[in-house]
């Protein structure tokens, strides 16, 4: 009887320590990730990047994947190619040498006047 309480208490702290792991590294990857803003430059659907002009004027480049979460537009990446110009705010998290979006904010047609999304900002 004894052995099975025991062998019962193990299984519980090890379903326990299986079903909060998830949890955890979700919480790690929401800490770990970046924040840009800026004008949506392209998007690339066949390489699944996307580019962007950072509020500074600098170009910055991402992949996204089918985890990447869409807010605003037409909830689609494929559907941000026809939003250049928009600005938006992308969560993101370092691979390597790539940025890898998680989340990608649009607010669609707001795009700035005088700026096109091919050009640095009218000075």
């Amino acid at each position: 009887m004894r052995k099975v309480t025991h062998a019962l208490v193990v299984l519980a702290a090890i379903a326990l320590f299986v079903g909060v792991m998830p949890v955890l590294a979700q919480e790690q990857a929401k800490e770990a990730a970046t924040v840009a803003q800026g004008q949506l430059l392209r998007v690339d659907v066949n390489a699944k990047t996307l580019a962007i002009r950072s509020s500074d004027g600098n170009q910055m480049q991402f992949r996204y994947t089918e985890q990447t979460k869409v807010v605003g537009g037409d909830k689609s990446v494929a559907g941000l190619a026809t939003m250049a110009g928009s600005p938006v705010t992308i969560r993101y998290t370092k691979q390597g040498a790539d940025n890898v979006a998680t989340e990608i904010e649009v607010q669609q047609g707001q795009q700035q006047p005088g700026q096109s999304p091919d050009r640095q900002p009218k000075q």
